[in-house]
């Protein structure tokens, strides 16, 4: 049993890298019009991990189960390399 969405909010950002890295799995990474992200799934919701602009430096690390990030990170998954 993994941390729920509250349990891993409730990390500082560094901690929920870390725990992202351990533990969470890639579906997709967008540069669109607001921004750049990748987004992962972990245990049983989604996180989207924001960028700065210029090199690979993290700007947030956000879960969600839905809504704009949801309809975004679903719309830019390739069905192609499933």
């Amino acid at each position: 049993m993994g941390l729920t969405l509250y349990q891993f909010n409730a990390f500082d950002m560094d901690g929920r890298a870390s725990y992202l890295w351990e533990h969470g799995e890639y579906v997709t990474g967008v540069i669109d019009g607001q921004g750049r992200s990748n987004f992962y799934t972990l245990h049983g919701y989604f996180v989207e991990v924001e960028l700065f602009d210029e090199g690979d430096a993290i700007a947030a690390v956000i879960s969600f189960h839905e809504g704009e990030r949801y309809e975004r990170m679903v719309r830019s998954v390739n069905l192609d390399h499933l």
